[in-house]
């Protein structure tokens, strides 16, 4: 009976010395993998075992549906192999790597607090929905480019309110069942002086024929594409040379999201003003030729910065945190 107990024993260490681990450094996340019965030992513990995930097909961090803790960190995500939809909306992450996530199909990932987004590997993805729906609460996503041309299958695609510059889909598959959100929030629809028509924002989509999308013909002519009055959508083979928005707009502000001072960078750009609205319209500063604002003063929340220069009117979305 003895050696009976000391082989179960051995088997027992044996098998926790040669189980694989995953990292899990973030607690909230753990906290979900727990509440959805994944994580096995049901403790927080920073780690899960791989077998527990491996074969997880959907996962769901949205804090709005059912409670769900808020997420720093999306670490140990990529041991998640089998993963198809993933949904990761309202956290706190900067960093997404769905790198080693092949066989995504469905990612959700809007209201976050993302710069960049790489869907390179993805090559499966068929719908991408990264916009931002907090409104004036956050968090924000603040994604400039997605570059979509290692994604044929993509058809569906959500990044509304993050005053994008670029989309490409230039990949060799542009078909006619194509559906794209690039519309802003329309701040300022409660100012007697609201102009719905007024452009903010030009979004410059690559595709794979210019002449064809450029002249609404098959199969650019059944996309299906929402911009409303706010935004300008362009149309190009190489949006770097052909864009007015890449070519013309030279002052960069920084940092975005910003807490105190919030810098403008400039070249042969002589700046005469600049006006900041809240999203109801009303205007809540008004500086002339300044190169620097603060906005400590300022409530946490997202901001429409109008820059008047000698080149023109360039309009940003700022985040106040």
């Amino acid at each position: 009976m003895k050696n009976i107990l000391y082989f179960l024993f051995f088997i027992a260490v044996s098998y926790k010395a040669t189980a694989q681990i995953t990292y899990i450094p973030d607690q909230g996340f753990e906290q979900v993998l727990i509440n959805l019965g994944i994580d096995s030992d049901g403790i927080i513990n920073g780690q899960v075992l791989t077998s527990d995930i491996e074969n997880v097909t959907e996962l769901n961090f949205d804090p709005l549906n059912g409670g769900i803790p808020w997420i720093y960190d999306l670490t140990g995500i990529q041991d998640f192999v089998s993963l198809e939809k993933l949904t990761i909306k309202y956290s706190y992450i900067t960093e997404l790597d769905i790198s080693q996530n092949l066989q995504l199909r469905e990612l959700y990932c809007g209201s976050n607090e993302l710069t960049s987004l790489d869907v390179s590997s993805n090559i499966l993805l068929e719908k991408l929905y990264c916009g931002n729906y907090g409104i004036d609460v956050g968090p924000f996503n603040m994604i400039e480019e997605i570059d979509l041309s290692n994604n044929p299958n993509i058809y569906d695609i959500d990044a509304y309110d993050m005053f994008i510059k670029k989309i490409n889909l230039k990949n060799g598959n542009n078909n006619s069942n194509m559906k794209i959100n690039v519309s802003i929030y329309p701040w300022g629809m409660y100012n007697p002086d609201y102009d719905p028509n007024e452009i903010f924002s030009t979004v410059c989509i690559e595709v794979d024929d210019e002449n064809l999308a450029q002249n609404n013909q098959y199969p650019y002519s059944e996309w299906n594409i929402t911009h409303g009055g706010h935004v300008a959508v362009n149309f190009s083979e190489e949006c770097n040379l052909n864009i007015s928005d890449f070519t013309q707009s030279k002052i960069k502000i920084y940092p975005n999201p910003v807490t105190d001072i919030l810098y403008f960078e400039t070249t042969d750009t002589i700046i005469e003003k600049v006006m900041v609205f809240d999203l109801s319209g009303r205007k809540i500063m008004e500086q002339n030729q300044v190169n620097i604002i603060s906005v400590s003063d300022l409530q946490k929340g997202n901001y429409i910065l109008k820059i008047f220069s000698d080149k023109g009117v360039q309009t940003e979305k700022v985040i106040v945190k």
